[in-house]
């Protein structure tokens, strides 16, 4: 059942959309307050959600940080990286997040999530003993196979063991895990990849997810289910109420429509200042990807407390404090990728991705505010079903188009156009985030 914010419905959010109030909402927010998880001190929770989104961001993006000796070690063009990087994974992802969320919304999500953990950390190993194109893009999408149960086990996790008026900033903490794996896969892998090769770089990021998987399975507790006693509904039933909320549409929409922008950056960035400011790989790996993981960081931290401070004034600041923060971004990512002084590049692209990453755990709270407490993973996948599939499977595909396309009249320059083209589809984006809280609507109307 959605809550409030379907249709025309505007109930309290301690309500379904059937009017029923919500089981256990009083036990769950005095645990969380309490700082425990189901038996697992809050803090050492959050800190294992912290190592588990780090490793999810760093095994996904450290393709684009080899992209360039990958390129040419197996003499690609930027279309075929784009598919590689990103369609390859697209295929997968989204659509079997689908499957494991429903398994989750059923079964112990902390199991789910140390064997998908395993999968996808031993796979990114295998991209490592890659001989040529097409197994790379078997083995990423092995690892999109893995990395499919991370979100709807990650964010129901969360949901039910936090409050919801500290949820946007519990869920910041991921946002912050994804930060800190764009700068392991900057750092770590720029500087592995440039002195002992790219292979060495996916060999060096795999592995650490192994233990971590350990210590998931070993250490954390699954916490109990909100509603947990009423019957489970079907798949259809559940995803069929979701998209007919214009709330939810609309959010995940403007996510979808952000996230071939900051995919696309993730899968081009580097490559872009290694061909147009000659950097090396390290180089623009260490700079560029350490101060934007840094910026993503703050960035992360700020939005899920501005989020959760606004959101107690009026709930519909989850959906529009996206709409300003992504907004922003556009004007600063667009100039940043046509200049040619190198520094004026820098300095935009950082600030471009901390404006980028201050709408994530708002957006994230929004989504778990509009679900049904039983289908928190099922709604958690979905959005990662339409935005992944948009913004992962287009994105970078998107920019190495019209990078190729572009290449014989701008030469170097052409990557740079491209990514500042794909820099405007914040604009859609940030119109879609607005709706949504329009059609959400306030608490106490």
């Amino acid at each position: 059942m959605l809550k409030n914010g379907g249709h025309a419905g505007r109930r309290g959010n301690d309500m379904t959309a059937s009017g029923v109030p919500q089981p256990s909402a009083i036990a769950t927010q005095g645990k969380a307050r309490q700082g425990k998880a189901a038996g697992t001190s809050l803090p050492y929770f959050l800190l294992m959600m912290f190592l588990v989104s780090t490793l999810n961001m760093a095994d996904r993006q450290i393709i684009g940080i080899v992209a360039e000796p990958v390129k040419n070690e197996f003499g690609l063009s930027d279309t075929m990286l784009g598919l590689v990087g990103g369609t390859a994974f697209a295929l997968v992802y989204p659509t079997l997040g689908l499957v494991i969320a429903r398994i989750a919304d059923r079964l112990n999500r902390r199991n789910i999530l140390a064997a998908c953990l395993a999968l996808w950390s031993a796979m990114t190993m295998l991209c490592g003993v890659a001989p040529g194109f097409w197994f790379l893009a078997a083995a990423r999408t092995g690892v999109a196979v893995g990395e499919a149960g991370y979100a709807p086990c990650t964010h129901s996790l969360i949901a039910d063991s936090v409050s919801p008026a500290r949820r946007a900033t519990a869920f910041s903490v991921i946002v912050l895990g994804i930060s800190a794996g764009g700068l392991v896969a900057s750092i770590i892998g720029g500087l592995v990849a440039e002195n002992y090769g790219w292979r060495a770089a996916f060999l060096a990021l795999g592995a650490p997810g192994l233990v971590v998987s350990a210590l998931t399975y070993f250490t954390l507790k699954e916490p109990p289910r909100l509603g947990a006693a009423a019957p489970p509904r079907s798949a259809a039933n559940v995803f069929g109420a979701l998209m007919k909320s214009p709330a939810f549409l609309l959010c995940v929409t403007g996510s979808a429509f952000h996230l071939m922008v900051s995919y696309g950056l993730a899968a081009f960035g580097i490559a872009y200042f290694v061909r147009a400011h000659e950097m090396s790989v390290s180089e623009a790996a260490v700079i560029l990807g350490s101060a934007a993981a840094v910026a993503g960081a703050v960035g992360s931290v700020i939005g899920g407390a501005a989020g959760d401070f606004l959101a107690k004034r009026d709930r519909r600041w989850l959906a529009w404090w996206p709409a300003l923060t992504v907004f922003a971004a556009t004007f600063i990512g667009v100039p940043a990728f046509l200049t040619p002084g190198l520094i004026f590049a820098l300095i935009g692209a950082v600030a471009a991705v901390f404006f980028g990453t201050l709408y994530q755990p708002a957006s994230y709270a929004l989504v778990q505010g509009i679900a049904d407490p039983r289908e928190r993973a099922s709604a958690a996948a979905l959005m990662i079903f339409i935005q992944n599939l948009a913004g992962l499977g287009l994105g970078p595909l998107l920019i190495g188009l019209i990078s190729d396309a572009l290449t014989p009249s701008f030469g170097v320059s052409a990557l740079g156009i491209a990514i500042a083209c794909v820099f405007l589809l914040n604009i859609p984006s940030a119109a879609a985030f607005y709706l949504s809280g329009r059609f959400w609507g306030r608490a106490d109307a």
